[in-house]
Parts: structure tokens; C-alpha cells; sequence
């Protein structure tokens, strides 16, 4: 092994750059290295969504690609389901476990943002500071924390799919095509199909500036043939995950992120989340300058005011007025967010460090690298806008394809998170270089520190004056408290005074100042990093400090900028002991658990049943928590779940409410009219729509007669049972597992059943003696059969449809991403390559 100087110097940086990533993330998580762990909110529901599933894989090594666990029961396909045949994320993909997380996120995140840019020619000296500052920004520390997995995984894989795409177009189309091919799969494995169609309408902008230049420069067959190769690495990555592909798309028609089958006829279509709906985490248009100041609109919903600020101060004042004087203590349960959003965890924070670099990046870089970065970033800003910009957004929903699937539409600003540092990346690989002309830095400087720092300036000067900070709001809102607490207090006079709506203003008043204060103090905050950034960059470009040494104040000044915002929202502090993380039952639980009959499900009322998965650690719950259940199980919570409608409770076999205790802890209470696991019915009701499905169970009994669509009411008529014989039959389940039922009954007559379980036809398969029968919905979520007389066996048995053949398309579509990976790793060494350039 040759280990020349020159070798030394290309594969130091290399090596440095790995090295400073990873204690990076390891400092930030020291924790983690001490064995402590971070309770994630949404790792906990998810544990407990695929408690059954999990449960059964350990027990008998078979994936039940189904759960029983919540809403009644649904397709695990976007939960959890093995899919053997994907290869490149099964086996490529465990790279990333050699480190645990939280720390592998940030690690691989910045390792992947720098090897984007080596993709695209930037030192990798240079990429470093931009690569801090992707794995730092302040969203991921968000999405950390709330336990979002999939999604930050797929942002760790979008750099390297989105550096493939640029070397296919651009550079070397053989080894662009593979690395392509194979990011791409990892991308689409990660499983988080909003974030990779954001960076797929990135991509999108790419090709289009390159089919423009391709068209000046008259070399449209050589774009040709690029895009060529681009489209089959897509295809292939398509096809290496085609089996949960498949499913999901198999089964998405029928959740209600393919809408309800209640909406009414519209011109628009309906096949797609509701509008409302889809929007209702819209960032604020003037929430978008805390891109740039941190706690612009008041930091997270969680935050409160200050307990020693001018609300505090002004409703001390008001509390000795009134011989109260502790209300003062009010002002730490009232907000400091006074954003739009229903709730925030905190702001898209991209570093003022970060927009000064990438403003310089759009002054100093050739348009062939910034136009479509900067077209992309716009788009995505007002798409987030959502329903404050609703003309262009509802614009988007009609003519963007699926993208009415997506709610949270601020979570495009994922791609302007990952445009900022990939312009802030151009513009410091123009001064690496040198030779651009002294007028045209002193410009771009200029420029770049003039518009973001003055921003700041005038914010942190003027920033009290400029915007409402909610003040009208909380003059209402402490005006009608006041009237409360006077009316509570036989106060009249004061409300006869007016004094609740004088002392109200005065109130929201100082709200609004502590709100401007937090503002201001960032916007100094933010000034001072953009100055620091600004004062490194000038000092570079005048010689006056090597380029090393640039490079480390910058990257110094990256972290001392983000770092510190980061730490506001993921701390040492939320880092606790394994074992407080984990769910334990309660003595309800405990109480339930002892009936061990299977079957019957629970109703949790102690907490939120339709937003919260806990419940299914230990039972099959009637609610659960997941954004893409079953349409038709989502009517029947708005209908009649949420008003606890008894019925409705008695047909899904509700046999177990927990409610809350007189000593405020969990009881156990046991419903005795609950209809079974299954039960004959006498007669059929039927339903010439799903509207009036859903109106008959209210009206019909629901213990007698099975509410059908017309057309199978008219084909089965059921012979009416004498008591005799409804007191004879019986139907029970005797054998559970999430995809495997099995029922013995005896019926004197052939006679329809109920099962209380939920109905889906893609992939639930019906057996009577062993011999495959046929099945319909009734009751509108659930399955009934038309069973013979006698003493009989029923089983149910779900397989996801055409396992084998699909599994096939995944597994050589994998292969064949291996291979050309393979090859090109062969053909790069082969090839003597010159180093990579900014093209």
C-alpha cells in the first residue's frame, strides 16, 4: 500500500471530517453513552401498535402482517411487516446500525449531507460547515425528540439520493445511475413517503434546470440518455422496495388518507385527505422568519411566559388590587408561542449563520447551481404556508400528484433546511478556490450581512412595534377571565366598572411586550452570528487568515449558533432511566388481564382512546393511534365511538371500559351486554349507500340484524330462527392470533353470523371444515358469513395477496441494485478520476 504524502492528504480530511461528525453527535448525547435513554413520544406508541405483532414473531417466528391490537384490528403494512426480498435496506442499511441512536441520527445525517457535497465538488474541508449545519438544524433535535424514526431517516438518506441524481446529470452517468439506485432504495425503505416526495419535486427542479441548459448547449442527447439512466436507477429503487410499495398502495385507497366514503360528491376530488385537515399545521407567513430568529413567534406551545417579565409584573399589580396577590403565578401557564399552528414543538430554526453563507452562495455561484435551488426553496416556503396561502395551496392539491395523501404541509420546509447549507457549501467553495474578483466579494459580503443582519436589526430595534403578537387574542381571552373570576368572586362592580376589559388590554399588553422581548433577544442573538460568520468570510477573502483556519471559525461559529437553540428543545434533561421508560400496566390492566378469554376488547378513557397506542401494550383496544387507519373505522369514531355509543361498543365487543377512579387512578369496569366474538342474526337490513350503512346502526338492533349493502340483502335471506333455535345455536372463538381465527359453532339451521372483527378483503381468506367460503361486510366495519347447519369449524386466515410474486419483483430488483453497486465500485478504482469539480 502506497502511503505517499499525497495519499496522506486526500484521505486525512476524509478521515478528520468522520472523526468531527461523530464526536459532534457524541457529545451532544453524551447520555446515551452512560446507558440513560430518551423517552420518545412517538417510539412509545409505536411499541405499542406492534406489541401483537412483535409478540407473535417471538412466539412462533411467523409475521401476522396484521394487528389486532387497535382500532379493532388493521393491515400492518404501515406499522410493521417483514419484507424479506429488500435486500439493499435489509443488508446495505445495517450500516447505520453500528452506532445506536439518538446519536446515529445526527452522525449519519452529516455524513451524508458531506458526501453529497463531495458528489458535487466542494472540499471536503469545505463540507464540513455545511454539513454541521444540516445534522444540527433545529428540526431535527425536534422530530428526535418527539420520536419521529422514519422520518429523520429519511431525511439522513435524501442528501445521498439527491447527490446520485446530481452526479447522473451532471458527471459520471454509470457510477451517478448505482449510487442513485441504491440511495434512492434506502430512501424509499426509510418508509416516510411525505419526506421523499419533497425531495423527489427537488429532484424534479434539478432535471428541469439541466433540460434547460442541455437545450442551450445543444447536447439534448446526451440529457437524453442521462435522464435515461436516471429513471432506471428510480425504477429499480421503486422495485427493490415494490413489496411494501404494493401494499401500501393496495391498502391506502381504504384509509383515510384515500378519504371517506361519506364525503359527498364534489367537483374536486375526494380521494385524498381533507383540506382542512391536510392544513392545519400551516406556518404562518410571518412565522417564517424564525428560519432566522429562533424564537420569532414565541419558541415552542409549551413554552410559558416569564415569571419574572411585565405580564407577571402587570398581574401582581391587578392581584393586590384585588387581595390576590399570587396571581401574579399566572403568567407561567399563559403562552409564549403566538403563532397559528394548533401546536409546535418548536421553531424550523436554519442557523443566521447558515442563510448569511447561502445568501453569498446566491450572489457568488453560477446559476446552473442556484436558480433551481432557490426556485425549490420558494416553493416549498409557500406550500408550507398551507391554508394562509390557500388559493396556491389548494392550486397544489389539484394539480401536484398525491400530494392531497400529505398533512402537514410545513414539513416542506425539509427541503429549505437542506437548500440553505448546499448554497452556504457554493459559496465557500468560490472563496477555496479563489480568483473571483475583490469587487464581486466585497458585494456578495455585503449584501448577504445587509439583508439578513438587517433583518435582525430591525427586528431587534423595532420589533416590538411591527406585529400584533397576538395581543387582540389575549385582550379577549383575559378579559373574559377577569369577568369569571369577578363574577366568581361577587366582583360586579368591577365588571360594572369595566374594569375587566381595561385590566384585560393591560394584560395582553404586557404579553405582547414579553413575546417582543423573547424576539428581540434572538434577533441580537442572530445579529451577532451573522456578524461573527460575516467578520470569518471577509477576513478569508482579504488573506488575513489561512484557509484552514477559516474553515475552523466557521465551523466554530456553526455550532455556536445552532448547538445552543438546539439544546432549548433536547437536552441532558430529558434523558432518563431505561426502566422509566417502560409501560407498565395498571392495576386496570392487571384486573383485565386475568380474564383470559379470547377475543374481547378494551376502551381505554383515560386517556386519549383514538390518539393514544399504550393501551394495545396489553389489550386489544377499540382505539389506538396511527395516521392512516381504516377509513371506515374513522366514520364510525366520528359517528358513534366518540359519544361512547353502546351499540356500537356492543358490536365491536367492548367488553372492558377503563375509566378514571374516585382516587384518580385507573378502574377497571366490566360492560355485561357486550354481543361476543361472534353471534347469529336473525334478519338483514339493507343499505343502498355507505351513508345509510352508517345511519341503520343506530336505528336497527344490531344484536338481531346485520346492516348490509343492498345487493347481498337481496341474494342472502336468512330463515328466521324460532326461539328454540336461537337459544341452541352457538358461536364462539376458541384460538387467536392477530392473523389467525379460529370458531366452533353449531346452528341447527343454515343461518348468518357476525364476527367481531374487522372487515378487509385484501388478504382475509374464510374456511368452513377447511374448505375456502365465502364472506361479506355487515355493520359497516364488520365480516358476516352464510353458514351451513350442523357442527362446523370456521377459520380466518390473512396473507397479505401474492406474497410470493411480489416478493419475487422486490427481491431481483434488489439484486440488481447490489450488482450494478458492485460494479461500480470496480469500474470507479479501475478508472484514474481527477478529482471532483463544482460544475
Amino acid at each position: 500500500m502506497d502511503f505517499s504524502k499525497e495519499n496522506l492528504s486526500k484521505t486525512f480530511p476524509l478521515a478528520a471530517a468522520i472523526v468531527i461528525f461523530f464526536v459532534a453527535a457524541a457529545l451532544y448525547f453524551i447520555p446515551q453513552f452512560r446507558g440513560e435513554v430518551l423517552p420518545q413520544h412517538d417510539v412509545i406508541q409505536y411499541e405499542g401498535m406492534t406489541r401483537d405483532i412483535n409478540d407473535m414473531r417471538d412466539r412462533t417466528g411467523e409475521d401476522p402482517q396484521w394487528t389486532g391490537g387497535m382500532f379493532g384490528g388493521m393491515p400492518a403494512y404501515l406499522i410493521n411487516v417483514e419484507y424479506p426480498a429488500q435486500l439493499v435496506k435489509n443488508y446495505v442499511g445495517k450500516v447505520v446500525r453500528w452506532l445506536d441512536t439518538p446519536a446515529a441520527f445526527l452522525f449519519f445525517a452529516m455524513t451524508a449531507f458531506w458526501i453529497m457535497l463531495l458528489i458535487g465538488g466542494v472540499n471536503p474541508w469545505v463540507g464540513i460547515i455545511p454539513a454541521l449545519a444540516y445534522g444540527f438544524s433545529t428540526y431535527f433535535l425536534l422530530i428526535i425528540a418527539a420520536g419521529h424514526v422514519t422520518k429523520m431517516w429519511a431525511l439522513v438518506y435524501a442528501p445521498l439520493m439527491m447527490g446520485g441524481a446530481w452526479m447522473t446529470l451532471r458527471k459520471d452517468v454509470r457510477i451517478g445511475a448505482a449510487v442513485t439506485a441504491l440511495a434512492t432504495a434506502l430512501e424509499i425503505g426509510a418508509n416516510h413517503p411525505q419526506i421523499t416526495y419533497y425531495f423527489l419535486v427537488a429532484m424534479a427542479a434539478l432535471w428541469i434546470s439541466e433540460a434547460v441548459f442541455a437545450f442551450r448547449e445543444k447536447r439534448t442527447g446526451d440529457f437524453v440518455r442521462r435522464t435515461a439512466a436516471l429513471a432506471a436507477a428510480g425504477i429499480l429503487a421503486l422495485g427493490a422496495n415494490f413489496a411494501p410499495l404494493w401494499y401500501t398502495a393496495q391498502h391506502s385507497p381504504e384509509t383515510i388518507r384515500g378519504g371517506s366514503e361519506l364525503a359527498e360528491t364534489v367537483e374536486t376530488d375526494t380521494r385524498g385527505l381533507d383540506l382542512d385537515y391536510a392544513t392545519a399545521w400551516s406556518y404562518g407567513k410571518t412565522e417564517t422568519f424564525n428560519l432566522l430568529i429562533p424564537d420569532f413567534m414565541g419558541r415552542d406551545s409549551a413554552t410559558t411566559l416569564p415569571a419574572d417579565g411585565q405580564t407577571a409584573a402587570e398581574l401582581s399589580d391587578i392581584g393586590r388590587s384585588l387581595g390576590a396577590p399570587s396571581l401574579g403565578s399566572w403568567a407561567r401557564q399563559l403562552p409564549a408561542y403566538w403563532g397559528t399552528q394548533p401546536y409546535t414543538g418548536g421553531p424550523t430554526y436554519l442557523g443566521a449563520a447558515a442563510l448569511f453563507l447561502a445568501l453569498l452562495g446566491a450572489f457568488w455561484s453560477q446559476g446552473r447551481n442556484k436558480w433551481w435551488i432557490i426556485a425549490v426553496s420558494l416553493l416549498m416556503i409557500l406550500l408550507a404556508w398551507g391554508r394562509n396561502f390557500m388559493g396556491f395551496t389548494e392550486l397544489a392539491f389539484k394539480c401536484l400528484p398525491g400530494y392531497n395523501k400529505f398533512r402537514t404541509v410545513s414539513m416542506t420546509l425539509v427541503v429549505v433546511q437542506w437548500a440553505v447549507p448546499l448554497l452556504g457549501a457554493f459559496a465557500l467553495m468560490q472563496l477555496w478556490k479563489g480568483g473571483m474578483p475583490r469587487e464581486r466579494i466585497r458585494k456578495g459580503i455585503a449584501w448577504a450581512a445587509g439583508i439578513t443582519g438587517g433583518l435582525c436589526l430591525l427586528f431587534a430595534l423595532a420589533g416590538g412595534s411591527l406585529f400584533d403578537f397576538g395581543r387582540a387574542a389575549s385582550a379577549d381571552q383575559m378579559s373574559d377571565t377577569f369577568r369569571q373570576v369577578f363574577a366568581a368572586n361577587g366582583l360586579q362592580s368591577y365588571i360594572d366598572r369595566g374594569m375587566d376589559a381595561e385590566w384585560g388590554d393591560a394584560v395582553a399588553q404586557a404579553i405582547a411586550a414579553d413575546r417582543a422581548g423573547m424576539m428581540q433577544a434572538d434577533a441580537w442573538r442572530s445579529l451577532g452570528m451573522i456578524l461573527l460568520a460575516a467578520g470569518c468570510v471577509a477576513l478569508w477573502a482579504a488573506r488575513r487568515i489561512g484557509r484552514g483556519t477559516a474553515v475552523a471559525l466557521l465551523a466554530a461559529v456553526m455550532l455556536l449558533d445552532l448547538v445552543p437553540v438546539d439544546r432549548r428543545f433536547l437536552s441532558d434533561e430529558n434523558f432518563v432511566s431505561p426502566r422509566r421508560t417502560q409501560v407498565t400496566p395498571s392495576a386496570a390492566d392487571r384486573a383485565i388481564m386475568q380474564d383470559t378469554e379470547p377475543g374481547y376488547r378494551v376502551l381505554n378513557l383515560t386517556v386519549s382512546p383514538f390518539n393514544d397506542a399504550t393501551t394495545s401494550y396489553f389489550h386489544r383496544s377499540v382505539g389506538g393511534y396511527h395516521g392512516a387507519k381504516l377509513a371506515r373505522y374513522q366514520d364510525l369514531i366520528d359517528r358513534y365511538l366518540n359519544d361512547l355509543n353502546p351499540a356500537v361498543l356492543d358490536m365491536l365487543n367492548t367488553r372492558y371500559l377503563i375509566v378514571p377512579g374516585e382516587d384518580g387512578q385507573p378502574r377497571a369496569q366490566r360492560r355485561t351486554s357486550a354481543f361476543g366474538t361472534a353471534w347469529f342474526v336473525d334478519s338483514l337490513a339493507g343499505a343502498a349507500s355507505a351513508q345509510e350503512e352508517i345511519d341503520l346502526l343506530e336505528k336497527a338492533n344490531l344484536r338481531t340484524t346485520a346492516v348490509v349493502d343492498d345487493r347481498l340483502a337481496e341474494k342472502i335471506e336468512p330463515q328466521a330462527p324460532t326461539p328454540e333455535t336461537l337459544a341452541s345455536a352457538r358461536i364462539g372463538l376458541t384460538e387467536y392470533r392477530p392473523n389467525y381465527l379460529r370458531y366452533e359453532y353449531s346452528a341447527p339451521e343454515k343461518a348468518v353470523a357476525v364476527f367481531s372483527e374487522i372487515y378487509y378483503d385484501k388478504g382475509w381468506t374464510a374456511y368452513v371444515d377447511g374448505q375456502e367460503a365465502p364472506y361479506f361486510r355487515a355493520d359497516y366495519v364488520l365480516r358476516a358469513m352464510e353458514l351451513p347447519a350442523g357442527e362446523h369449524v370456521v377459520e380466518w386466515r390473512f396473507r397479505a395477496p401474492g406474497w410470493s410474486a411480489v416478493e419475487a419483483v422486490t427481491g431481483l430488483c434488489s439484486g440488481l441494485i447490489l450488482l450494478g453497486a458492485v460494479a461500480a465500485l470496480i469500474y470507479a478504482f479501475r478508472k484514474k478520476k481527477t478529482p471532483c469539480h463544482e460544475g
